[in-house]
């Protein structure tokens, strides 16, 4: 290093960083090719718009090709100049594709990593490429030798690239040939890059057969699908305004077609469908897919989306702020759509019964007529009918959920209208306000009352009153209430009180009722404790919100307030959302990490030990008599901290794969989210529904376990084989942990991990 009175040069240990970013960028052969082939779609992109033709035109083409551990890219796009190679491709940070001509072509790539991330995968990377204007090309050459004989040296330095003067490229474009470390799979990697380019316009072959020039259709099988209403329709919600088409298949799902898109008045290029349904939604950028990404959504949310406003991250595996924030905003709009048509048909709401958590929520009550509500003797109206008798004649409306049959029988020889409010509690609070306000409605099974306080209760029933006054302060730091033992009326397991004045809140708890009974027969097990505290988010938590300052009004967390009291732990991070990745830890996992849980297990202590640390749980229920059986994952102990107890206060929890990536998701259905990302030595390939798919979405049907000291997730079972492993086998696994404020578009990671 050189030296000049008082300075010296920056030092730069050019092999350690080279790991660092080909580590994070291309960690397979898959990426090694997709980020590739997207450079040649660029190229050819740029090169349509000087010939001023589209680039489905025949005389542009991308071939790829694939023979044992040789992969190579060819395009005849624009090409590099020898200048051009050595500045960009073969320089970090530098991007010949920031200009005004690369926006308007539609580039993806402008990041500026350069050619040496391509050595995460690769022994040796070969670019040739020729302009054209001129007369022979450039090949250019650097190998992982190269590179650590310029590391070996004292002090080291940075390694020199190999420049030849080549015709292989000619007349005009670039070919990119790695020898990878290892030999590819084939298939898999044909499979894979076919999710990226389908819908290219341009003709992209991979050893021969054409995967590219896919229509990118509004909707999918247009035949099936049943229109509703007859022309295209405009919908505006704060700056943003959608033009396009509903549709309804023959399930009642909800598919919009988009046709038009405009933002503060600017028309902008946006097309796609989407489909309300729980999956993941694939984000294009002139038919070239991005990444697939979930957006919170209470009824469920799908599809694909192709715009130009849309951009990833350096990483390519999601979406940079501006983009996320979008689509929320989208999303939002579409799925206001959705729940009109919804509430237009008793079908429909069948079918999407998951948007009654919107109806309170959202002030949407009053969409509620086509609802069909059970009325005490067997019959169902719908709540429009019911609100027409009770305005145009001398009929009495009653809601109630028990059954009292003598009653019923004076109440109907009456005249009166006694409707059994639904079980699910989400309906049942939207049908009462429903009966409330429009048909003036009154409760028919009176006060809820506290009938018996018990005294004398066991070992167990004294535990979970503890258990429970323990979920109240930790989960909602309310610190002024009365927990109360004893048998409610309407068989219910508990009741909250409306706190009036000054009074403490009141929290009956039927502890031998039959939701609770059916735990005791577990023991004192670390599985009770974490079934305990999923019952009591289930039943209380909702009431408790509202007394809460941990969450909004309308019922979303409030996430300033954590990250204020938690700013040891959180990392805020403003720009570049996912540039920046913090708190990965590596973990090896055998099957010695399976803990075994038989559901009713012999009783263990009140509270185990928490320093028993079990990467994974399986839960066995040899009688069969529960749904909780299966693995699950355990959330690192530093994210534990941070989140863990955020995590059951969330409404929807879902998984999402994607290349060598597993996501659990769980989210309050309104703005946060947070994610706990697995990434993989190999590529995740399921079966669903007979269907062998490299990407995915799945809702989780069974609880998160709270036990041992952490967080457990469940696993789906077409995911175990990728999570579990077999007997001698090491399952290698790279953690991350993130967590979203949509409202807010901001992001926290969580800083040193060191567990």
């Amino acid at each position: 290093m050189s030296t000049s009175g008082d300075s010296f040069e920056v030092g730069l240990h050019f092999e350690n960083l080279l790991r660092a970013i080909s580590k994070e960028i291309y960690e397979t052969p898959h990426a090694f090719i997709r980020e590739n082939v997207q450079n040649a779609v660029d190229a050819v992109r740029i090169q349509a718009l000087r010939e001023k033709v589209e680039p489905s035109d025949n005389r542009y083409g991308i071939v790829i090709s694939v023979d044992d551990r040789t992969v190579s890219v060819r395009d005849n796009g624009i090409g590099m100049s020898r200048e051009a190679l050595q500045n960009y491709f073969w320089t970090m940070g530098a991007s010949g594709k920031r200009t005004q001509e690369a926006r308007e072509a539609g580039c993806v790539g402008m990041f500026g990593i350069g050619g040496f991330a391509n050595f995460g995968v690769c022994d040796m990377l070969e670019v040739t490429s020729q302009t054209d204007e001129e007369s022979i090309g450039t090949l250019t050459r650097l190998s992982a030798n190269d590179i650590e004989e310029a590391s070996a040296k004292r002090p080291p330095i940075i390694p020199s690239v190999t420049v030849q003067r080549s015709e292989a490229a000619g007349p005009r474009g670039t070919m990119v040939v790695g020898r990878m470390k290892k030999s590819p799979n084939v298939d898999d990697l044909k499979t894979y890059l076919k999710g990226f380019v389908r819908f290219v316009p341009i003709a992209i072959k991979f050893n021969g057969e054409m995967i590219s020039q896919q229509v990118f259709g509004d909707v999918d099988d247009r035949a099936n699908l049943k229109p509703i209403g007859s022309l295209s329709e405009t919908w505006t919600l704060d700056n943003i305004t959608v033009a396009g088409r509903l549709f309804e298949d023959r399930g009642h799902a909800l598919i919009i077609a988009i046709e038009d898109f405009a933002r503060n008045g600017e028309q902008l290029n946006l097309t796609g469908q989407l489909r309300f349904e729980n999956g993941a939604i694939d984000v294009f950028k002139r038919g070239f897919k991005l990444c697939a990404t979930q957006i919170p959504s209470t009824i469920g949310i799908s599809g694909r989306l192709d715009c130009d406003l849309f951009a990833p991250t350096a990483g390519r595996d999601s979406l940079d702020a501006g983009t996320t924030s979008l689509l929320g905003e989208i999303s939002k709009l579409l799925e206001n759509v959705a729940i009109d048509a919804i509430f237009d048909s008793p079908e429909r709401i069948s079918q999407h019964t998951r948007v009654f958590r919107l109806v309170v929520q959202r002030g949407f009550i009053g969409k509620m007529g086509k609802v069909l509500v059970r009325l005490v003797d067997g019959d169902e109206k719908v709540l429009l009918d019911i609100k027409r008798r009770a305005t145009e004649g001398n009929v009495g409306v009653f809601f109630g959920t028990a059954q009292k049959q003598a009653l019923n029988q004076i109440m109907q020889a009456r005249g009166h209208i006694v409707v059994q409010l639904s079980a699910d509690r989400y309906r049942r609070e939207a049908e009462k306000r429903y009966l409330e306000m429009y048909c003036k409605a009154k409760p028919f099974d009176g006060m809820i009352d506290c009938t018996e306080v018990y005294d004398n209760m066991t070992r167990f029933e004294r535990m979970f009153l503890a258990e429970i006054e323990q979920n109240i302060s930790r989960s909602y730091e309310i610190a002024e209430f009365k927990l109360v033992a004893g048998h409610l009326t309407e068989d219910i397991p508990v009741f909250v009180k409306e706190r009036s004045g000054s009074h403490p809140i009141e929290i009956f708890v039927d502890v031998r009722h039959g939701e609770v009974k059916k735990l005791e027969r577990l023991g004192l097990t670390p599985l009770t404790h974490s079934l305990i505290s999923v019952f009591f988010h289930e039943y209380i938590g909702p009431s408790l919100k509202k007394w809460s300052p941990r969450f909004f009004g309308d019922g979303a967390l409030n996430l300033e307030l954590f990250a204020k009291r938690r700013s040891e732990l959180w990392i805020l991070i403003k720009d570049d959302i996912s540039v920046v990745r913090k708190g990965g830890k590596r973990v090896i996992v055998t099957r010695e990490d399976v803990k075994v849980i038989h559901v009713g297990d012999e009783p263990l202590p009140a509270h185990p030990a928490k320093d028993q640390t079990h990467r994974l749980l399986q839960i066995i229920d040899d009688d069969s008599g529960t749904d909780w059986a299966g693995y699950y994952i355990r959330l690192p102990d530093y994210a534990f901290r941070a989140y863990g107890d955020l995590l059951p206060d969330c409404d929807t929890y879902g998984v999402v794969w994607i290349g060598n990536k597993i996501t659990f998701v769980a989210s309050d259905g309104i703005s946060a989210q947070f994610q706990y990302e697995i990434r993989l030595d190999e590529i995740i390939a399921a079966e669903v529904e007979g269907k062998l798919r490299v990407e995915g979405a799945l809702e989780l049907t069974r609880p998160i376990q709270e036990m041992y000291g952490s967080a457990y997730f469940p696993i789906p079972t077409v995911l175990e084989r990728f999570l579990v492993p077999a007997d001698n086998e090491e399952i290698r696994l790279d953690l991350y942990c993130q967590l979203i404020d949509m409202r807010t578009s901001k992001l926290w990671d969580i800083d040193k991990p060191d567990s």
